[in-house]
């Protein structure tokens, strides 16, 4: 009788463990690909996912193509920097034969709602999606815009790590523009207006004037004069297109500026600094 209840206590075990060790084995692989995937070469992906600086293979046959017609692969460009899309800063920016209409949607709070499974299955999603190959040559906004304003078909020219990737930066790396600066908008895309004021809202201007001057002044200068970007000092714009300058502060530019990667509060405190005209001038 002992040996019997024996036997059936340690059947019992037996059971039990390969129950626990069977759970803990199912793991959902798109979990781990999530976890395993890095933010920052997400955002550096949105603005040019062929950047040389991204994991992007330089030797992929497409690069002419994509550098061809780079407005018609750019995140950034049919979502706006902000991510807001045609009801955002790019409220005005109309389409040309050399670039699509801005995409209509707020991919911000798309991926803060949406589970990375979900963000996922729309990044590689293959219907209603323009090929790689197609002829852009004949875009026009007017008359020919109906391909070329389609997104294009990611899983042709990305791998799932890549995908991935901008799942990630669109849930973690995006930042809430509004929390940045006030945007005054009006109108409708593509005759809308943009305006930012209250830059930095209730960020710490000393720490952000100690951070730019830890990482920002041997380039731009202490008062932020020393490179002109499109006429305009770091601080003018700044205060103008700040909706652009928080990407490419934290991923920054292909080969001119590395990226520096700031938490929210750290940027507002940057821009609250950057606010102040006195200490950053305009052009003079």
């Amino acid at each position: 009788m002992k040996t019997l209840k024996l036997f059936f206590v340690t059947a019992l075990l037996a059971i039990a463990f390969t129950s626990c060790t069977h759970d803990d084995a199912i793991v959902d692989p798109a979990v781990i690909a999530y976890e395993n995937a890095d933010a920052v070469n997400g955002g550096k992906m949105y603005d040019k996912f062929w950047r040389t600086d991204t994991d992007f293979d330089q030797n992929n046959a497409n690069i002419t193509t994509l550098s061809a017609k780079a407005d018609f692969f750019r995140c950034k460009q049919c979502h706006g920097w902000d991510g807001l899309g045609n009801a955002g800063s790019y409220i005005n920016r109309a389409p040309r034969t050399s670039r699509p209409n801005i995409a209509a949607g707020n991919i911000y709070v798309l991926g803060q709602t949406k589970t990375p499974q979900q963000l996922y299955d729309g990044l590689t999603k293959a219907t209603g999606r323009r090929g790689i190959a197609t002829d852009l040559s004949t875009y026009d906004p007017t008359t020919n815009a109906t391909e070329g304003d389609k997104m294009p078909n990611l899983t042709e020219v990305l791998t799932d790590t890549q995908i991935w990737d901008l799942v990630k930066f669109l849930k973690e790396g995006m930042l809430d523009v509004t929390q940045l600066y006030d945007a005054t908008i009006t109108g409708t895309y593509p005759t809308g207006t943009f305006a930012i004021s209250n830059v930095g809202k209730d960020g710490n201007a000393a720490t952000g004037k100690t951070l730019y001057a830890s990482k920002c002044a041997s380039c731009h200068g202490a008062d932020g004069s020393k490179i002109i970007i499109e006429s305009m000092t770091v601080g003018q714009f700044t205060r103008k297109k700040g909706n652009e300058v928080q990407h490419k502060v934290n991923y920054g530019i292909d080969g001119k500026m590395p990226e520096y990667n700031l938490t929210l509060a750290q940027m507002k405190d940057v821009y609250k600094a950057l606010a102040d005209v006195t200490a950053f001038p305009d052009v003079q």
